[in-house]
């Protein structure tokens, strides 16, 4: 049986290999945030190339050896596989993935890639209270979904003009999934569910409270009207945590204020780990 893994998938998987591989050359640039010696020409350019997913950079600067991890929205498996592979076997990876093809594949590609003792699957929607969701999903190959009660299919780029099917799923709060899979610690968490990221925080006040994980998230107005929601919304339910927002840009972390125009993804970062991240970001890969 072959198993087509999600393009960005395989990538993450030829780079997270050389992680496994153990250190590189490099050195953190003194103030820790970037860019390092060592950061290559590609992780520098690519906010100006669109088919860059530069959260697979971050990923692999944020996540260390031993990390407990959460992927919420987990598609194709390309963060995924990265944070597995930087967690290594003394870390723990969570997938959170609601359409059941896609969980079953991600399952079916770790066993594929030697990841699967590191990485748990969850096949559920991740949303304010437990239930039931419907969800709209494109019959032609993609990483994206829609809302059943999202009124107009057109406003949304990426669905207009593609024939659907429609598929009931479970929901379930984090902070449930957190007490089931018995979890004391989070690390890294990253979130991008197609615009309900607020309903994921609505139902993680003692993650954010207690746990206290480092958060990588996509937040844009597009995806976020679909809930009536704004992408200032998905930050302002972290950072009322003490939480602060940064950019990743050209190889390094920036403070900000807010959503920056032409901006999608952000590092919330908890204000007492503002020096861990630092340390993070400026270590060697693959340590």
């Amino acid at each position: 049986m072959t198993i087509d893994l999600d393009p960005a998938a395989r990538t993450a998987v030829r780079a997270g290999a050389r992680d496994d591989a153990g250190p590189r050359d490099g050195a953190g640039s003194r103030d820790g945030s970037g860019p390092r010696r060592g950061t290559g020409p590609l992780e520098r350019a690519v906010d100006r190339v669109p088919f860059l997913e530069k959260e697979l950079f971050l990923l692999r600067r944020l996540v260390r050896r031993g990390d407990i991890c959460l992927d919420i929205g987990a598609a194709g498996g390309a963060h995924l596989f990265v944070m597995a592979r930087r967690a290594g076997t003394s870390g723990r990876v969570i997938g959170v993935e609601p359409r059941p093809g896609s969980a079953r594949l991600l399952g079916i590609g770790a066993g594929l890639v030697g990841l699967r003792r590191r990485i748990r699957i969850h096949q559920v929607a991740l949303a304010d209270e437990p239930g039931a969701l419907e969800l709209w999903i494109p019959v032609v190959p993609t990483r994206a979904h829609l809302p059943g009660t999202t009124a107009d299919l057109t406003s949304a780029a990426a669905f207009a003009g593609l024939p659907h099917r429609r598929i009931l799923v479970p929901t379930m709060r984090l902070d449930d999934l957190i007490a089931i899979e018995g979890l004391t610690r989070l690390d890294v968490l990253k979130c991008d569910v197609e615009g309900a990221e607020t309903a994921v925080f609505a139902g993680a006040p003692r993650l954010l409270r207690e746990l206290r994980p480092i958060i990588v998230v996509e937040a844009d107005d597009a995806h976020q009207r679909r809930y009536d929601a704004r992408a200032q919304d998905v930050l302002d339910a972290v950072t009322v945590h003490d939480y602060r927002t940064h950019r990743y840009r050209r190889g390094r972390l920036e403070p900000v204020d807010g959503i920056v125009d032409g901006e999608d993804d952000y590092v919330l970062v908890p204000r007492e780990r503002q020096r861990e991240v630092v340390e993070r970001m400026g270590r060697r890969p693959g340590t």
